[in-house]
């Protein structure tokens, strides 16, 4: 059996911890019977990841331990098109992954809520795993112990997504941001964000994306590499409409038309948002 799995853009600037979004791009993880773990990872990224089996593991034992169910052995081929440590999703992609897999091959009826829950416990933070899992973008609220949340679905729209040729630690980029921050700036995103969400709320992605500026996250992580600092100061001397950095990044997605000469680049991903979740293929 076949899973595909996209890749989501988190956070959107204004919206820290709050929102996320599926994207048109995807990891395919292929899986079957076998005798104990294994865990492959091959394509574009696949020598990229070094975690890949203490993931699906640990997601594994979360699922048995949540459901009462076992799983049985089981061998993963995990294609990786999602470049790890970018702030794309790649580890949240491989959360969702494990837990579909688990209640395929326990099988398990688990309804879908459960699972939510249970890769939100996993990653510490909704705003990439339920994007990841029902596609559109997503709104979440979790402190801990209550999870809600409410799906979007976002008209197909030219985004770019620049993709330095470096990675950041999430933990350490959520450990450069203050535990306080100036009321300015507080209230400046909560404006900010208010705008975001009423746009989408009546399906002006577009407008939406205007409303992405922030002062609670960006400014900090950003600070803390040069390298970051520096792709930044060269996108907005070109005057972009919108910018934000993507999850905990190194990727920013931006509105510009030329990317040449860009400092750090590896590569320019242009695709959509996805309305489609991940998917079971049989």
């Amino acid at each position: 059996m076949r899973l595909r799995v996209p890749a989501t853009t988190a956070n959107m600037g204004s919206g820290f911890d709050v929102v996320g979004m599926a994207i048109r791009l995807q990891n395919t993880v292929q899986f079957e019977k076998a005798k104990g773990l294994k865990v492959l990872c091959i394509g574009r990224y696949g020598q990229d990841i070094d975690n890949a089996y203490e993931v699906f593991e640990r997601a594994f034992e979360r699922f048995e331990e949540k459901t009462g169910k076992r799983i049985a052995g089981v061998q993963i081929i995990q294609e990786c098109e999602i470049p790890p440590a970018r702030g794309l999703g790649s580890s949240a992609a491989a959360t969702a992954a494990a837990l579909f897999i688990a209640n395929v091959m326990s099988g398990a009826t688990t309804p879908i809520g459960e699972l939510l829950k249970i890769a939100v416990e996993l990653e510490g933070h909704p705003d990439n795993v339920l994007p990841c899992m029902l596609g559109g973008l997503v709104v979440s609220f979790y402190n801990g112990e209550r999870l809600e949340y409410e799906r979007f679905e976002v008209p197909r729209f030219p985004l770019t997504f620049l993709v330095p040729d470096f990675k950041l630690s999430t933990e350490e980029m959520r450990r450069a941001i203050p535990e306080t921050v100036p009321f300015k700036d507080a209230l400046a995103n909560l404006r900010t964000l208010a705008l975001f969400l009423s746009r989408i709320s009546k399906g002006r992605f577009d407008e939406a994306l205007g409303f992405t500026s922030d002062r609670l996250h960006q400014p900090y992580r950003i600070a803390t590499d040069s390298r970051m600092r520096e792709i930044i100061d060269w996108v907005e001397a070109r005057n972009p409409r919108y910018w934000f950095v993507s999850g905990s990044g190194s990727a920013i997605c931006c509105d510009l038309q030329s990317y040449e000469e860009i400092p750090h680049l590896e590569a320019v991903v242009r695709t959509m948002p996805s309305n489609e979740p991940l998917i079971i293929e049989m």
